[in-house]
C-alpha cells in the first residue's frame, strides 16, 4: 500500500477520529482527507503537474502537514527544506531541486523569503497568509473542490526528495518513490507495539525524519500525532499530559536537556510507555529512573538508507548495538573488496532494503558509486553479532588512523560523553607528520574541567593509542541543522578557539 493510499482507507474506516494535534487545533481523518485534496488541486492551479518539486519551507503546522500529502497525492515531488538554512545553502538546495512552487507562510522564520535568496526562474513562491511576491495559497486552498485529484501515482513515481546535512559539504538530493515510501515507518508499527488508541508526540521540526515519520505513522496506524510548533523544556510534561501521548519519538540531545530540568510532579505521571530516542543510549539508565519509562529503544538508519534497524521492546539492550534489521531489511558487512565478512568482523555496513534511496537526485556518479548491485553502501563501518545485531562502529570517514591502529571515534567520544561535566564532543583526526594522524578531542562542558583530569579519565576506559593527546575546549560545536556536528569544519580549523587550548 501506498503512503497516500491510507487517507481514504482512514477517512472511511474513522473519519471523526483526531489525525492531528497541533496547539489547540485538532484536525479528524475526515477532514485532513478533504483538505489534502484541496491541496491537490491548488497546486494544480499553480502549475504542478506530475513529477514537479514542491518545495516546503515551514515551521511545524497543520498547513506543513496538508501540504506535503497534498502534493504527494497529485504526484509532485514533496521537498521539505529547513527554513532557518542560511541563504547560500539553501539557495544551493532551492537551485538544485527547481522546485515548481516554494510554499512559505506569513510571519515565518528563516531565508525563504531572503533578499539574499536565489530562486530558480521557474519557481513560484506561495504562501498562507499576505508575503510580498507571493501567491495567497491559503485562499487558493479554501476555493479548491475537495474531490479526490484526478490521475494516479504508483510505486514507480517519485515522492520524496531529501537533501542530506551536508557534513561533508554541499548537500546531496536523495530521490525516493511511492513504493519505497509507502512502507517505509510502517514497521514501527508492531516493533513499538502501536495501536489505534495511541498518540504519538513529536517535539522535532517537521522538516526531518524523525518527525516526519510520526506523520506517516499516524495514517499508516490510524492514530493520532501531536507535535508543538517548537519544542520547549518548560512546557513538555504538560504538553505530553494534555496530548495524553503514549509514544515519543525524538532525540537523545533532547532527551539530555530535559534530564536537566528540575524534577516536577508531571514527569512521572505520564502516559507515555515508549520512547524511540536517536542517540539515547548513554542516558537510557537515568531517562528510565527518572521518569519512570522502561521501553527506552534505539534504531539505526540515515536519510539514504531509510530506517535499518530497531532495538526490540522487552529485550536487554546490547551495549554498542541499535538492535537487529527491521523486517525488509537485510543486512550485510563488507571488506574494502567488497566480500562478506563474518560475525564480528568490522566492515562497511551495506544495506539490503525496498526502502532505501532510488537514487541521487540529478547525479548519476554518486548513485552508481552508492550502490553494490541493489544494496547500499552505507559509508559506515560496523558488524554483526550471531543474532543479527547491528554495532556501529564510526562513520568510514571518520576512523582515525594513529600509528598503525585504527581508532574509532564515537569510541572515544563515548569514553568522554561519560565525563559529568561534559556537555558535548567531538574526536576527529589531525594529520600528523609521523604517526599519520593524531587523535584530537573538541570538548562543551558545563563546568571548568582541565585536560589533564579529561585524559585521566579516558585512559581508565580505553587503551592508551586511543586517548586523545590533543584538547580543545569550546563553547559550541558547529553543526548541521540537524544537530549532526560538522567535523570536517573541525579537521579543517587551525587550533583555536573560544577557550584555549590545552595538552
Amino acid at each position: 500500500m501506498l503512503l497516500i493510499d491510507n487517507l481514504a482507507r482512514n477517512r472511511r474506516e474513522r473519519g471523526q477520529k483526531p489525525y492531528l494535534v497541533h496547539e489547540g487545533r485538532t484536525v479528524t481523518f475526515e477532514e485532513f482527507d478533504r483538505l489534502t485534496n484541496q491541496m491537490a488541486h491548488a497546486l494544480t492551479r499553480l502549475g504542478v503537474v506530475k513529477g514537479d518539486r514542491v518545495t516546503i519551507g515551514l515551521g511545524n503546522s497543520v498547513e506543513y502537514v496538508v501540504t506535503s500529502f497534498g502534493a504527494l497525492k497529485m504526484g509532485a515531488i514533496l521537498n521539505p527544506v529547513n527554513p532557518n538554512l542560511g541563504a547560500g545553502e539553501l539557495s544551493y538546495v532551492i537551485g538544485h531541486a527547481e522546485p515548481r512552487v516554494l510554499v512559505t507562510a506569513a510571519g515565518s522564520s528563516g531565508n525563504v523569503t531572503s533578499p539574499d535568496l536565489k530562486r530558480p526562474a521557474g519557481t513560484t513562491l506561495a504562501a498562507f497568509g499576505d508575503v510580498p511576491g507571493a501567491e495567497r495559497l491559503d485562499e487558493m486552498l479554501a476555493q479548491a473542490p475537495d474531490e479526490t485529484p484526478a490521475g494516479t501515482v504508483g510505486p514507480s513515481d517519485g515522492s520524496t526528495l531529501l537533501y542530506t546535512s551536508g557534513t561533508t559539504g554541499n548537500p546531496k538530493g536523495v530521490l525516493f518513490t511511492h513504493g519505497r515510501t509507502g512502507g517505509s515507518s510502517a514497521f514501527f508499527i508492531p516493533g513499538l507495539g502501536i495501536t489505534p488508541d495511541d498518540v504519538i508526540l513529536s517535539v522535532g521540526p517537521l522538516f526531518h525524519g524523525n518527525a516526519w515519520s510520526c506523520a506517516a505513522l499516524g495514517q499508516q496506524g490510524g492514530c493520532t500525532f501531536a507535535f508543538p510548533r517548537a519544542f520547549s523544556a518548560s512546557e513538555f510534561w504538560p504538553l505530553a499530559h494534555r496530548t495524553n501521548a503514549s509514544i515519543f519519538f525524538t532525540l537523545g540531545t533532547i532527551l539530555a536537556i530535559l534530564l536537566a530540568q528540575e524534577p516536577n510532579e508531571l514527569e512521572r505521571t505520564s502516559a507515555i510507555r515508549v520512547i524511540l530516542g536517536l542517540g539515547s543510549a548513554p542516558i537510557r539508565d537515568r531517562i528510565r529512573d527518572r521518569f519512570g519509562i522502561s521501553n527506552v529503544v534505539e534504531c539505526f538508519g540515515s536519510t539514504d538508507a531509510g530506517v535499518v534497524t530497531l532495538e526490540p521492546l522487552g529485550q536487554e539492550p546490547r551495549p554498542g548495538s541499535a538492535g537487529p534489521a527491521v523486517p525488509g531489511v537485510t543486512l550485510h558487512i563488507l571488506d574494502d573488496e567488497k566480500r562478506e565478512l563474518p560475525v564480528r568482523e568490522v566492515g562497511e555496513i551495506a544495506v539490503e532494503s525496498s526502502y532505501r534511496m532510488a537514487a541521487y537526485f540529478r547525479d548519476e556518479e554518486q548513485t552508481k558509486q552508492a550502490l553494490h548491485g541493489d544494496w547500499f553502501l552505507s559509508g559506515d563501518l560496523g558488524y554483526l553479532d550471531e543474532d543479527g545485531w547491528l554495532y556501529f562502529v564510526d562513520r568510514k570517514r571518520d576512523v582515525i588512523r594513529r600509528g598503525g591502529e585504527n581508532i574509532s571515534s564515537v569510541l572515544v567520544e563515548k569514553a568522554i560523553r561519560e565525563h559529568p561535566a561534559v556537555t558535548d564532543v567531538a574526536v576527529v583526526g589531525m594529520r600528523h607528520d609521523v604517526l599519520g594522524q593524531e587523535v584530537k578531542a573538541f570538548v562543551v562542558t558545563r563546568e571548568p574541567v582541565s585536560a589533564h583530569d579529561l585524559k585521566a579519565f579516558v585512559a581508565a576506559r580505553l587503551a592508551k593509542f586511543q586517548v586523545p593527546t590533543l584538547w580543545e575546549f569550546r563553547d559550541s560545536l558547529p553543526k548541521t541543522p540537524t544537530q549532526r556536528v560538522e567535523k570536517y569544519k573541525l579537521r579543517g580549523e587551525a587550533p583555536s578557539g573560544t577557550r584555549p587550548l590545552l595538552g
